[in-house]
């Protein structure tokens, strides 16, 4: 993709690490599946104006599972991390302009957890799963927030108790 020079692209967006540890006592992290690409994603979205990245991710986690975002899901009051760098992550995206921030989600009530047990857009990956950028079911995980995790080391392999890794 050829890019103006002058024109850098912005990437902004609020990325939210949806944590289960009820998957029989093994940390998970939710993804969104693209069944086009077969690739699978956090839910992430873009702040509107006025908005701050914990009140988009809020809004977005709400409006894809939803649910109540005063009740059935909890959002960390700072971000996990913040990251603003300009770099080209992914081959064919180009430089961008990125501005992200990753906030901890837990869903806590079980009708939730229900919810998204039978939603088949939905998947459970484990942190090794998401550091790999692959699942084990041959799913790759969406290339930008892959790089991003990898980047900013918000998620370690080591986290999911079943992992293979040691941890350091």
């Amino acid at each position: 993709m050829d890019q103006d020079q002058t024109e850098i692209q912005p990437f902004r967006r609020g990325i939210a690490l949806v944590r289960n540890f009820d998957t029989g006592k093994m940390l998970r992290w939710l993804t969104v599946r693209d069944f086009k690409k077969r690739q699978c994603r956090f839910i992430s979205a873009e702040r509107l104006e006025g908005e701050s990245f914990r009140e988009a991710v809020k809004r977005e986690v709400a409006w894809l599972l939803n649910v109540d975002r005063k009740t059935d899901f909890l959002t960390s009051k700072m971000a996990q991390i913040n990251l603003e760098f300009v770099d080209a992550l992914v081959d064919d995206d180009g430089t961008r302009h990125y501005h992200v921030a990753f906030y901890n989600v837990e869903v806590y009530r079980n009708k939730v957890l229900e919810k998204i047990a039978k939603r088949e857009d939905l998947a459970w990956l484990t942190s090794e799963e998401i550091c790999d950028g692959r699942t084990q079911d041959g799913w790759n995980v969406d290339p930008v927030q892959w790089a991003l995790v990898k980047r900013s080391d918000v998620i370690q392999h080591w986290e999911s108790a079943d992992s293979q890794h040691e941890n350091p």
